[in-house]
């Protein structure tokens, strides 16, 4: 039995469908990518998985449990998960602000214990945010913001991780540094991580999986090498691609054959 599973689940705004027909599991100990062009439901599904929503038609399970009938502490005692946006507006430290991710396992005003205290140090110095522990949020850039809601999800250590672009706003080395951490929670600690990821190439060397979604359903599902063809990438996008294997790991990189480089004036 999966972890996490969608059966059959739709979704729609009003009269605009999102998603239709999408059934997926996820075990334990993966890292799966969701990838697809804008507006394909990625998000959506995110959602979906998170209980943030409830689906117009099927079912999410959690352990087989319907999880519409899940208590919400005890849901997010096993889900934890990051919005693709998230400003602050309390003027919360760093270290405070990764320390409510303790919150569903304690009550609202008790102290975290010594061994809680020990996670938040270990999950600020693995998002590289010791240093910037004693700043309050709202003062830090977006991509620091995006490193402290990664240290909390850490710190939930919740069962599944739900990360709608864990990636924005994030310089290159950063990327690749929260990447690995996030594969580790999942090799390391048997946690289900899925990721909305927008850059293909990230999402090939991080993901065990990955899920193309357009138009609201799934047009692949499998190993990235699988997923990321370039028949099923221009389907996708609308784009043609060159995907070749990285030269160290064999991850598939994938390569725009046509670049804005210069424009036609008429």
């Amino acid at each position: 039995m999966p972890r996490l599973a969608l059966q059959e689940v739709g979704f729609a705004y009003g009269d605009d469908p999102i998603l239709a027909g999408v059934s997926l599991g996820f075990e334990a100990g993966t890292a799966t990518a969701i990838v697809g062009p804008n507006g394909s439901g990625k998000t959506t599904l995110l959602r979906l998985a998170g209980g943030l929503l409830l689906p117009s038609s099927g079912t999410v399970t959690l352990e087989g449990h319907d999880l519409a009938g899940i208590p919400r502490r005890a849901a997010a005692r096993r889900l934890a998960g990051i919005p693709a946006e998230e400003d602050s507006v309390f003027p919360f430290t760093v270290r405070e602000t990764v320390e409510l991710g303790r919150h569903p396992w304690r009550g609202a005003f008790a102290p975290l214990t010594d061994e809680e205290s020990a996670l938040v140090d270990v999950a600020l110095e693995r998002t590289a945010l010791t240093q910037l522990a004693d700043r309050q949020v709202p003062a830090l850039s977006s991509g620091e913001r995006q490193r402290v809601s990664i240290a909390r999800c850490l710190v939930q250590q919740a069962d599944v991780c739900l990360l709608d672009e864990p990636t924005a706003h994030l310089d290159l080395g950063q990327r690749l540094r929260m990447l690995r951490v996030l594969r580790q929670e999942a090799h390391a600690h048997g946690r289900t991580v899925l990721a909305v990821l927008h850059d293909l190439n990230l999402a090939g060397g991080f993901a065990d999986r990955i899920v193309m979604l357009v138009d609201g359903r799934v047009l692949a599902d499998g190993a990235p090498e699988d997923v990321l063809t370039p028949s099923l990438i221009e389907q996708a996008f609308g784009t043609p691609v060159r995907v070749m294997p990285h030269p160290d790991h064999g991850a598939p990189v994938v390569v725009p054959l046509e670049m804005p480089l210069e424009e036609t004036l008429s």
